[in-house]
């Protein structure tokens, strides 16, 4: 009587585009508490021992998941001729990819990612400073300044996002009236609700944030241009 042996499935062998894949699934529920190694592992169907093979720990790892965020940024990059159009789509890209993870922002907005989509995204706002008439050493404090505005704001946004529902119900009431008098309570409404006109708020304070600091560009390197030609 022969027996047949039962077929082992055959995983293909892990790369980092694929962990990627699979740590950037788990925080899609914005709750960074859920990835773990062996979390990862299990949505892996490997050892978790097998992720230290091509990231030597969860903070290279979590930087390596930041940079994916950056080639979004990248990939639907189209440059034209107006630096300043350049300048918003980069921005606004990099805003909104950052907050379509929010748990994610929260953790690594702050920090340099050290990956080429970065570089290419800071190269690339670089040249359009430059475009705009500041020399490499003005463009580089320019750019710095920018993506520490936009980046601030995209932790702000996000920290809100995360807070329990009654603190975040009342950070929009807030957001709403604060400015003006007598204040109004808002209706009550769905977390997912509240969520979405975070969202929206804070696209409309940054958009007044982006587009005073673009004035400032357009105000300051005439006159640079003026006190070269004197």
């Amino acid at each position: 009587m022969s027996t047949k042996k039962q077929a082992v499935p055959v995983r293909k062998s892990l790369s980092r585009e694929l962990i990627l894949e699979a740590a950037l699934g788990i925080v899609g529920t914005d709750d960074m508490n859920e990835l773990t190694m062996s979390r990862l592992g299990r949505a892996l169907d490997a050892d978790p021992s097998a992720v230290y093979r091509h990231f030597r720990n969860k903070d290279e790892l979590l930087l390596a998941m930041a940079d994916v965020l950056m080639e979004e940024v990248v990939t639907t990059y189209q440059p034209v001729d107006d630096p300043y159009a350049n300048l918003r789509h980069v921005l606004w890209t990099l805003r909104r990819s950052y907050l379509s993870r929010p748990g994610l922002a929260r953790a690594v907005a702050p920090r340099f990612t050290g990956g080429a989509a970065e570089t290419a995204v800071v190269r690339g706002m670089i040249e359009n400073m430059k475009a705009i008439g500041f020399d490499e050493t003005e463009s580089i404090a320019r750019v710095r300044a920018v993506a520490e505005m936009t980046l601030g704001h995209i932790i702000m946004t996000a920290e809100v996002i995360a807070l329990p529902a009654k603190a975040q119900a009342f950070e929009l009431e807030m957001a709403r009236s604060y400015y003006t008098y007598p204040r109004e309570p808002l209706a009550p409404s769905s977390l997912e609700d509240r969520r979405a006109a975070h969202l929206v708020d804070g696209d409309a304070v940054y958009s007044t944030m982006l587009e005073t600091f673009l004035a400032g560009l357009g105000a300051a390197a005439p006159q640079r241009r003026r006190t070269r030609k004197a």
